[in-house]
């Protein structure tokens, strides 16, 4: 699926054309680190943070606990946010 997600709060209107190419960027970073996640974390943060659904309902539709979900949630957004950061200071690309 495409990310229309977080980072839609980092596009304001009337924002630099390179604050946007930045997000438009680190979109696509994102979704470049997602698919290397284990699969299930991969599954969790596609259906919380992309398509918004409550753990609950995650939990359901993967068949597992909401718990598990908080868990692979976590580390999933982890993994993420410690490759971008590496990527925005290594400059790799």
């Amino acid at each position: 699926g495409n990310l229309k997600l977080v980072h839609t709060n980092y596009v304001e209107k009337g924002s630099s054309l390179q604050k946007q190419v930045e997000a438009n960027d680190s979109v696509s970073w994102v979704e470049k680190i997602m698919e290397d996640l284990p699969e299930q974390q991969k599954m969790v943060l596609q259906l919380r943070d992309v398509e918004e659904y409550d753990y609950e309902e995650i939990a359901k539709m993967l068949e597992m606990k909401p718990t598990a979900v908080r868990v692979a949630l976590s580390r999933a957004r982890k993994t993420v946010r410690e490759r971008l950061i590496q990527k925005h200071s290594y400059g790799i690309g």
